[in-house]
């Protein structure tokens, strides 16, 4: 492992051992070692261990019931369709996922997000930003997402509690590269949500703790894509295109991990939201598993 102190040691090396090279007029040029890139599909004969998988990565592998909380940072572009993209504001949010194992490898999964606005230019917290196709300054929310139906996930693939049980089959792929395991992931939105919603993700975690199956939750980071529709508050004019959002995070063992600045302000104003909402389990499944 690089800590910071050997990394300040090392750059300090290098940027003398770069200057002497300059002084002394070195005329021949050290090329890298040739390192091809190692990159394989990962491929499961048993959907469940398949599931498992997917589960370590995302959230957790328990046999009764647990939680996952993840942090990240995305930033959201304008695509307004004839002129190129434009990027519009970052936000700075949590994911917390809870979940609890019905048998036979049917979990019920439910969470909540919340999104801080940022300042693209400043990087500090705001309440408004220029619509840049339309010069507008205008008013942005906090986005706290509390109304996400929940699903069923299994081997078999996911159902959300919002429909009739149709089990969806997301595209998934597990790859390798050099010491990491991928994961890519494109799901769909929930039935009540607008149909050009859609969502894809890799994740990512060092092969050797993916090998060792005694760790039920993996450290992954990940990054990702939203293509989504212009709310209300941006005050688009209809038919403009729509909105892209690129994220990555990692995930986090508590709310106490989390950077200073944004725990703060959770601390002070939405403190209801870095706890599990266990209530979410009291609505009834509606179809059978």
């Amino acid at each position: 492992m690089v800590n910071r102190r050997t990394f300040v040691t090392a750059a300090a090396g290098a940027t003398g051992s770069l200057l002497g090279a300059r002084t002394l007029g070195a005329a021949t040029q050290v090329n890298p070692p040739v390192s091809r890139v190692v990159s394989e599909f990962l491929h499961f004969d048993d959907p469940v261990e398949e599931f498992r998988a997917q589960m370590r990565m995302e959230r957790d592998l328990v046999e009764e019931q647990g939680t996952t909380l993840t942090w990240y940072h995305w930033l959201v572009f304008v695509i307004p369709g004839g002129r190129r993209p434009e990027p519009l504001i970052r936000y700075e949010g949590i994911e917390y996922s809870y979940f609890r194992h019905l048998g036979d490898y049917n979990y019920r999964i439910h969470a909540h997000n919340i999104s801080l606005p940022r300042d693209l230019h400043t990087n500090e917290f705001t309440d408004s930003v220029t619509n840049p196709i339309t010069g507008e300054l205008v008013e942005v929310p906090v986005t706290p997402l509390l109304t996400d139906p929940g699903t069923i996930g299994s081997p078999l693939g996911f159902r959300n509690l919002a429909g009739d049980g149709f089990i969806q089959t997301p595209y998934r792929k597990f790859r390798i590269e050099n010491d990491l395991i991928k994961k890519d992931m494109v799901r769909s939105a929930p039935p009540d949500w607008p149909a050009t919603h859609i969502e894809n993700s890799c994740s990512w975690v060092e092969f050797d703790l993916f090998a060792n199956e005694t760790i039920t939750s993996l450290p992954t980071h990940f990054c990702g894509h939203y293509a989504f529709e212009h709310p209300a508050w941006l005050k688009m004019p209809e038919g403009m295109g729509h909105l892209a959002g690129f994220w990555d995070g990692k995930k986090i063992n508590s709310p106490s991990e989390l950077p200073r600045e944004f725990l703060d302000r959770m601390e002070r104003e939405y403190p209801e939201l870095l706890e599990p909402r266990w209530g979410e389990f009291e609505r009834p499944i509606p179809f059978d598993l």
